[in-house]
Order: C-alpha cells, then sequence, then structure tokens
C-alpha cells in the first residue's frame, strides 16, 4: 500500500504543479486583458482614430465609384471593393431603401434612421453620385478590432510563458535532482563504488535512488565477500602447503632410515615403517580436506571437528617421537612428568599433529644448537601442558 502510495506522488505532484501554474497563467491572462482593453477604450474614447480611418474609406470609396463608374446595381463590383477593406461594413440606401449591405446579418427592410440607430458610426450618412442614381451610402468602421485582437494574442502569449515559467519553477527541484542522480550515477560507472547515492523525498525517484544505493550496497559486500574467499583461499593454500612441508619432510626421514638401514633392531624397523603409514595417513587427511575446502560452496562455512579417545602418556611420546626424526642436529631433551599416572586424551588426531608439526618445525628453524631444547610435558587438572625452552 505504501509502494502504491509513493508511486502516486511524483504524478500528483506534476498534476498539481499543471493546475497552479494554469490557474496562474489564467489569471495573469485575464488582467492583461482587462488593462489592456481598457487603456485602449480610453485611447480610442479621446482620439478620432476610428472617425480618421473611416473617412478615409469614404473618399476611397468615392474615387472608386467615379473613376470605375459604379452604378448601384453592380454589386460585384462594390462586393469586390469591400471584400478588400477589413474592418469595414457598407450600407448604401436608395429612396430610403436599403439596396445593398455587406453585412449578411442586416435586415434588408431596415431603413436608414433605423440602421443609423442600430449600428452607429463616427460619420453620417453620405450622398454619393452613381452612374445610374444618388444613393446614401452609411460606412461603419470597426478598426479598433484589430487592437483587440492583438491585446487577445499578446495576452494568449505572454499567459503560454508564464505557464511555462512557473511549471518549470515548481519542478525545478526534482529536475535538478534527476540531474544530481545522473551524475551520481555516472560516478558509480566510473568504478568509485564507494559514493553514496542521494535519496530525497519520498517519491517514485527517491525509491528509484534507494533501489539503486542498495545495489551498489549489495554489489559492495558481493566484492568483499569474494575479495575475502579469495584471501581465505590464499591463506588456506599457505596453511596446508606449510603443514604437508613438515609431515612430507619427516616421511622423507624415516625412509631415508629405512633405506639406508639405520635402525638398530627389528623393533624400530617395524616403528619407522608404522609411523612412515601414520605420516602418510596425514598427508593423506590433510590433501583431502584441502580437495574439499576448494568443492564447499563457501570458504566461510566451518566444518564439525571430530574428536576422539586416545592414550594420552603414550600419544605424546609418539608424537614427539616422529619429529625428533627430522631434529637430528638438535639436541632435543624431554622431561615427562612421572607423578601423574596414565590419562585419556579427547582430541582430533589431525589437528593435534598439524599443532606439533608448527612447533618442532619452528625449532628446526630457530633453534639455537649450541644450546639444548628442553620439552616439559606435565599433568595440571584437566589440561596437559607441553612447554619448550625456546
Amino acid at each position: 500500500m505504501n509502494r502504491l502510495l509513493i508511486g502516486k506522488k511524483l504524478k500528483l505532484k506534476l498534476v498539481l504543479a499543471i493546475v497552479i501554474s494554469l490557474m496562474f497563467s489564467i489569471c495573469v491572462f485575464i488582467v492583461l486583458q482587462v488593462v489592456g482593453e481598457t487603456v485602449l477604450d480610453s485611447y480610442l474614447s479621446k482620439s478620432t482614430f476610428v472617425e480618421n480611418r473611416q473617412r478615409d474609406a469614404l473618399n476611397r470609396f468615392e474615387t472608386f465609384v467615379s473613376n470605375q463608374n459604379v452604378s448601384t446595381r453592380d454589386h460585384e463590383q462594390l462586393s469586390a471593393w469591400i471584400s478588400h477593406e477589413r474592418y469595414l461594413n457598407l450600407y448604401i440606401f436608395a429612396k430610403d431603401q436599403l439596396i445593398f449591405s455587406s453585412n449578411t446579418e442586416i435586415d434588408p427592410a431596415i431603413n436608414e434612421e433605423l440602421l443609423t440607430q442600430f449600428v452607429p458610426s463616427k460619420i453620417p450618412v453620405t450622398t454619393i453620385h452613381f452612374a445610374d442614381q444618388d444613393a446614401q451610402i452609411y460606412l461603419v468602421g470597426f478598426y479598433e478590432y484589430q487592437y483587440y485582437n492583438l491585446i487577445l494574442i499578446l495576452g494568449v502569449f505572454f499567459a503560454l510563458i508564464i505557464f511555462i515559467i512557473s511549471f518549470l519553477l515548481m519542478i525545478n527541484k526534482k529536475t535538478s535532482y534527476i540531474g544530481l542522480l545522473e551524475r551520481e550515477i555516472k560516478i558509480l560507472e566510473g568504478g568509485n563504488l564507494d559514493y553514496s547515492i542521494t535519496v530525497s523525498g519520498k517519491d517514485e525517484l527517491s525509491s528509484l535512488a534507494l533501489s539503486i544505493d542498495e545495489m551498489r550496497k549489495s554489489f559492495v559486500e558481493r566484492l568483499s565477500s569474494e575479495e575475502r574467499v579469495r584471501m581465505a583461499n590464499r591463506e588456506l593454500i599457505t596453511a596446508i602447503s606449510h603443514d604437508l612441508r613438515t609431515p612430507l619432510t619427516i616421511l622423507l626421514g624415516y625412509m631415508d632410515i629405512i633405506e639406508l638401514n639405520k635402525f638398530k633392531t627389528q623393533d624400530d624397523l617395524l616403528q619407522y615403517i608404522h609411523n612412515s603409514r601414520e605420516k602418510a595417513y596425514q598427508i593423506k587427511a590433510l590433501s583431502d580436506k584441502l580437495f574439499e575446502y576448494f568443492t564447499v560452496s563457501s570458504a566461510a562455512e566451518e566444518e564439525e571437528v571430530e574428536f576422539e579417545m586416545y592414550e594420552g602418556r603414550a600419544l605424546i611420546d609418539q608424537l614427539i617421537d616422529e619429529q625428533l626424526v627430522v631434529l637430528d642436529h638438535v639436541d632435543v631433551q624431554v622431561q615427562p612428568d612421572a607423578d601423574h599416572p596414565k590419562f585419556l586424551l579427547e582430541i582430533n588426531l589431525v589437528a593435534i599433529r598439524r599443532v606439533f608439526d608448527n612447533i618442532f618445525s619452528n625449532i628446526k628453524k630457530y633453534a639455537d644448537t649450541s644450546y639444548p631444547v628442553l620439552i616439559k610435558v606435565a599433568l595440571q587438572q584437566q589440561t596437559v601442558l607441553i612447554e619448550k625452552n625456546l
């Protein structure tokens, strides 16, 4: 319902602007007409403009009749002459009877006296010598009408100008807002997606601006999300590569011991083979996890960690022994806590192997070979503590 109302607001504003502009222009037209006609009436009442024009027309008609030898029966010639005289009517009487009239609305039975009363003129009835007889002519001029028409035309013209100007002024805010939106959209087209679209008002334009800005925010968020995924993938590849390198190095160390017969007893050989299998499975688990990360729909999804129960002391000893293979150049001393009995650990084996790989990888990189590395294993309450002096 609110969208429907918003959708009609701009139309309503435009219609209201048209109505107000039209009413204002009509008022201006009426004022111009009244003022113009009043001024013209005042001027004509004080001047002899119409009378002079009619006398000039009378002189032209007398010259026409004399030169053309026109008779009162030559209606075609009379009509032809009067057709060239705008704003002028011609009436001809003979023996008080109307024998010619350029105004077809006049009753042919009207006499001279009634006509002069009914249609007043600035000049009186004049006798003219026609070719066949003398006749009385009566000229009625309407020359002031051309100026009334001019006032009408000018009034319409100025009213139209006022309508256009007032309408443009009333919608100027909206047209300026449209121009602003156009400029801001071009800024977005240029690649500056952090530029916010201006939202002003509560109509279709503001709704459009809000939609564009929301689309901009969604696009920016999508780009940010894609960038986060790329960063997560790069970090994942780096982490997995590091996690793979350490067990692979240990596995190669076991293989070298077996191939070069550096073991002392058959039990040591079996232990090295077992440890090699463990490292191979650890490498496989890490590679499977890497593949899994690239096949899931989102890198942000967290995988539920599975925990298993192990005999704590034996597992920690095994994890340390696996790492000591690649630290033959470093003096490593392990101090287990002999005061505590056997205990159980609930851990994720893959995760704890990665922790040990990282710890001993740092020892290999940064340990000072002139000093022994001391590793302490202790049990405090429900926590196993592993410390190193590095």
